[in-house]
C-alpha cells in the first residue's frame, strides 16, 4: 500500500506533466491575423502557423504535383496569397477564414503565401 508521501509525489508529477503538456499545446496555437498585418511585416510571421480572415479574390483551381489546389488572394486593405488543398469551393467576394503555414517567400516568385494543407516547403 503506498504511503501518503508517495501518493503526494505521484499527484505532483501528474500535475507537472499536465502543466507541461498544456504549455506546449498553447505555444503551438495559431495566431489570428488580418491580411494587412501579414503584408505589412511578413518576416515577423515567416514560418509560423496562423489563422487569417479576409475576402477571397481571384480564386483559381490548379493542378499542382498530383493534387489540385485552389489558389486565391485573401484581402482586407492589403492582400496575401493562399494555396489551399483542403477546400475547392472558394468564391470571389466571400468572407473566408483559413489556418495554415505562412511563408514570406515561396518558390522563385511568390511572396506572402499561406499554405493550407499539403506541403509547406517550396
Amino acid at each position: 500500500m503506498p504511503s501518503i508521501l508517495q501518493s503526494l509525489r505521484a499527484a505532483a508529477c501528474v500535475a507537472l506533466l499536465a502543466a507541461a503538456a498544456l504549455t506546449v499545446a498553447c505555444s503551438h496555437a495559431s495566431q489570428a491575423l488580418a491580411p494587412s498585418a501579414l503584408a505589412a511585416n511578413p518576416a515577423t510571421y515567416d514560418g509560423q502557423d496562423i489563422t487569417v480572415t479576409g475576402m477571397a479574390r481571384k480564386p483559381n483551381a490548379r493542378q499542382m504535383r498530383r493534387r489540385t489546389a485552389t489558389i486565391y488572394q485573401l484581402c482586407d486593405s492589403a492582400c496575401i496569397n493562399v494555396i489551399e488543398f483542403d477546400r475547392a469551393n472558394v468564391s470571389a467576394g466571400s468572407q473566408v477564414t483559413v489556418s495554415g503555414h505562412f511563408r514570406s517567400s515561396f518558390g522563385p516568385r511568390a511572396m506572402n503565401v499561406l499554405i493550407v494543407g499539403g506541403r509547406t516547403s517550396p
